[in-house]
């Protein structure tokens, strides 16, 4: 192949390269605890002209040199599947991860106060139903997704997958070397005294979310104690909230989202779209 041919075909490569769907639009905000600093997040609206149910993802802990963040929900359709069944879809950068800033601090302060500064800004746009909002967290996006609910009465709809929701005990005695882990984790980010463990941990604070809340967990997870799902949704039963817990007997810490969707699709539609059915 000559030299001339090598380069048309090239520039045919790069010219298909640039005309890929695009994967979510990306912005960010200052961080409201730290000037300077920014939460980053990506989004993809409707066709239709609203008033938009939101639904905004938050993602777990993510390993490597490479940590994209909230871009992954872009990167794999979701937020433009969810975006064609009319909701605002929209996925964070946790603190530390993507093009947010730091520090982590699992699931503390500083990473709950920047998902509440993107739902400020989004329910700010007059194309959205600001009382038509839900978190859906996987992970460490569960834990964070459950405090802020915590503080936040107007969120709607609450689905968590994986997560933990009452630090001391699981800590105290961890069954896995992955839970180990996620203990060291804790420790770095937080200096792992009481008061974190407690204030992080939404157990402890469950009469105050009034969001319906599926919880999600598999039975065979090694970083998380799947009891816990069935008694955050008791304690939110308890104090006069809607909460259900499932528990996959099949899966660990990652459950399939083509085995998940089904159920939490359902579940969505049913707790922010005022004509769907009833699932629960």
């Amino acid at each position: 192949m000559d030299w001339a041919r090598r380069i048309s075909l090239l520039a045919f490569l790069l010219m298909l390269g640039c005309t890929g769907q695009p994967k979510g639009h990306a912005a960010t905000i200052p961080h409201p605890d730290a000037p300077g600093k920014v939460v980053e997040y990506f989004s993809e609206t409707p066709k239709t002209s609203g008033p938009w149910p939101v639904v905004v993802f938050l993602h777990g802990h993510q390993d490597g040199l490479v940590r994209p963040g909230g871009k992954t929900y872009a990167d794999w359709g979701v937020l433009d599947e969810f975006a064609k069944r009319g909701y605002l879809a929209v996925s964070i950068s946790l603190p530390g991860y993507g093009g947010s800033s730091g520090p982590e601090d699992f699931a503390g302060p500083f990473t709950q106060h920047a998902v509440e500064a993107v739902l400020a800004k989004v329910r700010q746009d007059p194309r959205v139903a600001p009382d038509r909002v839900a978190i859906e967290g996987v992970s460490l996006g569960a834990v964070t997704g459950a405090l802020v609910a915590e503080h936040d009465p107007n969120v709607r709809g609450l689905v968590l997958i994986s997560g933990l929701y009452d630090l001391q005990p699981f800590f105290a005695h961890p069954k896995s070397d992955a839970a180990k882990n996620v203990r060291s984790a804790f420790d770095s980010q937080t200096g792992g005294t009481p008061e974190a463990l407690q204030t992080r941990s939404a157990l402890r604070g469950a009469a105050t979310i009034r969001a319906h809340t599926l919880i999600i967990n598999g039975a065979r997870d090694d970083r998380t104690d799947p009891d816990q799902a069935r008694q955050l949704a008791a304690a939110i039963n308890a104090h006069g909230g809607h909460a259900w817990a499932h528990i996959y007997p099949d899966y660990g810490h990652e459950i399939p989202v083509k085995v998940r969707a089904l159920e939490i699709d359902a579940f969505l539609d049913e707790t922010l779209m005022p004509d769907s059915g009833s699932a629960h």
